[in-house]
Order: structure tokens, then sequence, then C-alpha cells
């Protein structure tokens, strides 16, 4: 069953940022791990309550996956702390629903 990693995010200095998402593309984590990034950026518009974060959703192909890329020692200890004082940052994972539609 699927699994999908999402963060929402509200970026205070850009700078950080863009040096984290360089570095985790440049890594490959992603692939390595089966990942793929579905959605990247803002909303293309807000509905209903919406605050404008950011948000990413990658697709991981169970939640052993998922779980394997944030836990990876390359991650936690180089690409991540990249991020440190960019902004705020809410992060999940979701499993994806099962072929028949239910949970």
């Amino acid at each position: 069953m699927p699994a999908y990693l999402v963060v929402t995010a509200e970026i205070a200095d850009p700078a950080p940022m863009a040096a984290y998402q360089k570095a985790l593309a440049d890594a490959g984590l992603y692939e390595a791990h089966g990942g793929r990034t579905l959605v990247r950026g803002r909303a293309a518009a807000g509905l209903e309550d919406w605050d404008g974060r950011a948000v990413v959703i990658s697709e991981f192909p169970d939640r052993a996956a998922a779980e394997a890329f944030w836990a990876s020692d390359i991650y936690q200890r180089e690409i991540k702390p990249l991020r440190a004082g960019a902004g705020q940052f809410h992060v999940a994972i979701f499993e994806g629903l099962s072929p028949s539609g239910g949970a």
C-alpha cells in the first residue's frame, strides 16, 4: 500500500531552504527509497480557510520506505540541518488506500 510523506511549511528565510532543496535533490534520497514528489509549492487556489503554507507531497511504495527515507543518516545528519532557521515545518506520513478503496 503506498504511503505519502506530507510536509507543510511556512518559509521565513528562502536562502537555507534553497540549500536544503538542492542537497536533497543532489543526494537522490527520494529515488533511493522508491519515492517521488507529487506536489511541491503553494496552492493554485485556496478554497476554504487556506493559510498559504507551501506543501510537499511525496509518494513512497509503502510506509516502511517513507520511514526509511526520513530516518536515513544522510537525511537526518547532513540534509535536514540545512533547513534550520528556514521556517516552520509540519511533517507526517499518511498511508494510502487499499486497491479496493478502503483503509
